[in-house]
């Protein structure tokens, strides 16, 4: 899908399409899901959250750039589980990576090294992780079947709009595999709810001039 920007002589318009392959998966639940019940006074995060997104494909910008290639993100949360206090607060990223989907959707792996910055240490750190993806549930047997969905949001205000399309081809999957910090501990991430999709995602924005 071809995105193009709305031309407006008081305004600024900026595009940014993604088009490829996406395998989101996380450990821990720290995040309230909508219509849950906020938590209770003694509730604490989890002792361990991991949020991994790895991507392959092509992104388009209104200036004309064409990045091609693999981007991982990665958020690592860690508390002691005795005072809850933080231990590491690690966010990261890599263009460096072996991600591999395949072509049906049923299974991806990766395996990276990942520079980023830990916010309780103030300090760089390097994080590998190794993970593996499958489609197949682990009980029956029987492949998750591919969900297709189209969305699209608006968002305005002042003179600053904002126009999200999304259009993706996704299997439900468990992700596991380990993460090792650097220096640190080697940590093992179980089996884990997940997804395999290949997406279109187009994000058009339009600032007005100052």
């Amino acid at each position: 899908m071809i995105f193009t920007p709305p031309m407006s002589a008081a305004s600024s318009s900026q595009v940014t399409h993604f088009n490829g392959l996406i395998s989101p998966a996380a450990w821990g639940a720290p995040f309230q899901l909508p219509g849950s019940p906020p938590p209770g006074p003694g509730a604490f995060p989890p002792p361990l959250l991991v949020v991994l997104l790895p991507s392959e494909g092509r992104i388009m910008t209104t200036q004309g750039s064409v990045q091609q290639g693999i981007f991982v993100m990665l958020l690592v949360l860690m508390t002691d589980p005795v005072t809850h206090m933080p231990t590491l607060n690690f966010v990261g990223n890599s263009t460096m990576a072996n991600f591999q989907v395949d072509a049906r959707l049923t299974s991806a792996s990766l395996s990276a090294t990942v520079q980023g910055f830990d916010l309780v240490s103030f300090s760089p750190k390097t994080v590998t992780i190794s993970v593996s993806w499958t489609a197949i549930d682990p009980l029956t047997g029987t492949l998750s079947p591919i969900t297709r969905t189209t969305t699209e949001s608006r968002v305005q205000f002042g003179g600053f709009s904002l126009f999200l399309h999304m259009s993706s081809q996704m299997r439900l999957a468990t992700a596991s595999g380990t993460l090792v910090v650097v220096g640190g501990p080697t940590i093992p991430l179980p089996p884990a709810p997940a997804a395999i999709a290949r997406a279109d995602l187009g994000i058009i924005t339009r600032t007005p001039l100052a």
